[in-house]
């Protein structure tokens, strides 16, 4: 009975307590957290050194932004990136964010991101993620159909873009001039070659043939190799064809790409079915290069192909 007496009166006191207590911390509170603000703003540099964060939906404009330097990068479909890629960059910042269709916007929306860059085709997403951050079409994007201007000419103006969007334009140029330098120190050691005819196997019968508007056309004529298939090809650069096609085109040198899901017949192609009857296959001097290049890529990819190309040709064929 005497406790109950007292009941009352404890839990009066606590509810002062607490209150007081509250009070006094929101007095401690306050001007910490104004001196921090007021610290901030007037201290732009420390503000700023939290990484700021790029969302991209395409591999062309990722690939071109990886080479900047640009800080953590959110992307889309990253598995899949990596495989078409040859795994180039598993060492880079990448945060997968979903789909390259449907990104996960709750997942973007707590992650923050600073800046959205997207290719032409993907002008409907940007309003879809216009809340999330501020974004921008990359109107140079290389790979398009009905441009007659130079294929190359329109990865410098992509890059290019890209990195002043990414507040990297001197790396972007930088990158421009180091590509330009390194495929003609290539070009002046290699040997004369044949034709080339550059495919990628879908499945044993059909492939891809590589042509104009091709990154890999790109990267011949400034090796001053040429191309043996003359075909129209689509706004990537390739035609779809079977095997019987190939044993038209006579005197080429055959060049395999790995597919980022090979077929199988990449390594042993000397004793599958229709393929070792191609006269490169006969002479013994196609070459099979991996595939760490992107088909939609631009310099860094390029750079790839080039130096796996030349290295793969200087090597003695086996007849």
């Amino acid at each position: 009975m005497k406790t109950g007496k007292f009941l009352p009166g404890f839990f009066f006191l606590l509810k002062e307590f607490t209150v007081r207590f509250y009070k006094l911390l929101l007095i401690l509170w306050c001007p910490s957290y104004f001196f921090i603000s007021f610290f901030l703003i007037f201290n732009p540099a420390l503000a700023n050194k939290a990484p700021s964060s790029t969302s991209v939906f395409d591999w062309t404009v990722a690939e071109a932004l990886l080479a900047l330097d640009p800080g953590p990068v959110l992307m889309g479909n990253v598995s899949g990136f990596h495989t078409w890629t040859g795994n180039s960059y598993t060492d880079a910042d990448i945060t997968s964010v979903g789909s390259q269709i449907f990104p996960n916007m709750e997942l973007l929306s707590s992650i923050g991101s600073h800046r959205i860059l997207l290719a032409p085709r993907q002008t409907r997403m940007g309003v879809m993620l216009a809340d999330i951050a501020p974004f921008s079409i990359i109107h140079n994007f290389p790979f398009a159909n009905d441009i007659d201007d130079d294929l190359w000419a329109r990865f410098d103006s992509f890059v290019l873009e890209v990195g002043a969007l990414a507040g990297r334009r001197h790396k972007a140029e930088k990158l421009v001039a180091n590509t330009q330098v390194h495929l003609r120190s290539l070009q002046s050691a290699l040997e004369p070659q044949p034709p080339l005819l550059i495919i990628q196997l879908m499945n044993e019968q059909y492939m891809r043939v590589y042509g104009e508007n091709s990154l890999f056309q790109g990267v011949l004529k400034r090796l001053g190799l040429s191309n043996a298939w003359k075909q129209q090809t689509n706004q990537w650069g390739y035609s779809l064809i079977s095997i019987r096609e190939l044993f038209n085109v006579e005197d080429a040198r055959l060049v395999i790409i790995e597919s980022g899901n090979p077929t199988g017949i990449e390594h042993n192609i000397e004793n599958s079915g229709m393929w070792r009857y191609l006269p490169s296959v006969q002479r013994g001097d196609f070459v099979v290069l991996p595939s760490s290049f992107w088909i939609g890529g631009v310099h860094p990819s390029a750079r790839r192909f080039a130096d796996a190309l030349v290295e793969a040709l200087e090597e003695p064929t086996t007849p």
